[in-house]
């Protein structure tokens, strides 16, 4: 435990944890250093891994029940199926005509894991296996500052109110105001989300997902949102994460979104996903 380090990353959320193999079952004092480093910082970081995908789905372990899969079989083909059902592939990698993975190429928008979901998942993991030489980078972005950084005016005309979150699988950039696809899955949620385990105050809208605010109007709706969402990617908010293989992250749903940046389709980029489900809210 004396080798285990905590470095931070950036001014907004991140921190580096080294001295661990996570090949080797963690013990609850570790798994506390990690959790702990984990609320605090948001996003944590892990380098230099060698993981299996049980590897991967027996730390997330140590934190809550592995989430599942929550998207369609339609999108697994049959080497996919034979995985753990908490296992996805981030990947634009092609197998005898099929894709091993999902969100393949390109930029992705803002957003929050499983957010369409009523009780979304409260963690996520992503480990690094092929990486382009250059992009694909994945931006997180703390929801605790967003929140104290907002107007007071917008503060004031938001509190307890809910949004509407919608999302169609697979979409990357939201080019259209509302979602209508068959399979379409959505939430409503608090703007104002308090973090399950601090109980601190999050900014719980985000470009790709969330579609209006309920009882206001369209256009005050709109311009509420698009006030957010210009706030969200503020730099100052923001940590990059510039992957490498063996990188294991692990970033708080409650509290952060995360963006990806562009890559090119012609490196393979390949990565293993497994998320850990949050407790029931009242």
């Amino acid at each position: 435990m004396n080798d285990i380090f905590v470095k931070p990353l950036s001014n907004a959320c991140g921190a580096e944890i080294s001295g661990i193999d996570l090949t080797k079952p963690i013990s609850p004092e570790v798994a506390d250093i990690v959790n702990r480093s984990w609320l605090e910082h948001c996003v944590i970081v892990i380098r230099g891994q060698e993981l299996s995908d049980i590897d991967q789905v027996k730390f997330a372990e140590a934190f809550g029940p592995v989430g599942n899969y929550l998207r369609p079989d339609t999108l697994r083909n049959d080497a996919m199926r034979e995985r753990h059902q908490a296992v996805m592939f981030v990947s634009n990698i092609i197998e005898n005509g099929e894709p091993i993975g999902t969100l393949p190429d390109g930029e992705m928008m803002f957003h929050t894991d499983t957010g369409y979901d009523q009780n979304p998942h409260k963690a996520t993991t992503l480990y690094a296996i092929e990486i382009p030489s250059k992009g694909g980078n994945t931006i997180f972005s703390n929801q605790y500052s967003v929140y104290e950084a907002l107007p007071e005016k917008l503060k004031n005309r938001l509190k307890g109110r809910k949004a509407h979150h919608a999302y169609e699988f697979g979409v990357m950039i939201k080019d259209k105001e509302k979602y209508d696809g068959p399979e379409l899955r959505t939430a409503v949620h608090p703007i104002f989300r308090p973090h399950s385990e601090t109980g601190r105050p999050t900014v719980y809208v985000n470009e790709l997902m969330t579609e209006s605010i309920e009882g206001l109007t369209d256009s005050e709706s709109r311009d509420s949102l698009h006030e957010i969402f210009a706030l969200q990617r503020e730099k100052r908010f923001c940590y990059e994460h510039v992957w490498a293989k063996g990188d294991l992250v692990m970033w708080d749903n409650r509290c952060t979104l995360h963006a990806r940046t562009d890559f090119s389709k012609k490196e393979r980029r390949l990565l293993r996903r497994v998320t850990i489900e949050d407790s029931p809210r009242q």
